[in-house]
């Protein structure tokens, strides 16, 4: 019995609707980042916020859905790239980057409607309870931002040095506390950037 070798493919082309839609979106991280914020010190003033900002933050919850529904093909395109059992993880831990973006920022629109269409009378416990499951989602998403940034960095010899150099740069921001958040809304503009640049 003779084993079958596994034969390469050959002579595909890299479409570019992949790279479009990879482009797009980590042109798209910017815009929920500038529209969704709670404002007011207290949690009354952050109730009201919510109420009086509930159209700009449904709006920009859905962006931030829309943005993530990239992330989702930037992953796959990315462990496509990598190939193997590397690739596998890259896509995995870039789609749960990408439903932790979504979920981020959903917390500003659900919030909202909340504050502002479900409840007669909110007290300060909405606008509260808003910012508890805000700050519970960012440190939530260090962890799958973390395991992206050093799959792809362990299986760098695939990619070029600024791929690699970036990677690591991330990993580092991640597991310094105070600087895990900036590497938390850098990974996702990150991630699409990288897959616009591969050959998937």
């Amino acid at each position: 019995m003779t084993a079958l070798a596994a034969t390469p493919t050959t002579g595909t082309t890299d479409r570019p609707w992949g790279r479009i839609v990879c482009a797009a979106t980590a042109v798209g991280t910017f815009v929920p980042f500038a529209m969704l914020e709670i404002t007011g010190d207290s949690g009354a003033e952050m109730t009201a916020g919510l109420v009086d900002d509930v159209t700009l933050l449904m709006s920009g919850s859905m962006v931030a859905v829309l943005v993530a529904a990239g992330l989702f093909v930037a992953a796959a395109r990315l462990g496509k790239a990598v190939g193997g059992e590397p690739g596998i993880l890259v896509t995995a831990t870039g789609s749960a980057v990408a439903l932790m973006f979504a979920g981020f920022y959903a917390v500003f629109g659900a919030g909202g409607v909340v504050a502002a269409e479900v409840m007669a009378e909110p007290g300060p416990g909405v606008g509260e309870a808003t910012s508890v499951l805000l700050n519970t989602m960012e440190i939530m998403r260090y962890a799958p931002g973390l395991a992206l940034t050093a799959v792809v960095l362990l299986a760098g010899a695939r990619f070029p040095r600024w791929v690699r150099g970036t990677a690591a740069f991330l990993v580092l921001l991640t597991l310094v506390p105070f600087t895990s958040w900036v590497a938390a809304l850098l990974i996702p503009l990150w991630l699409p950037a990288v897959a616009a640049k591969v050959r998937a």
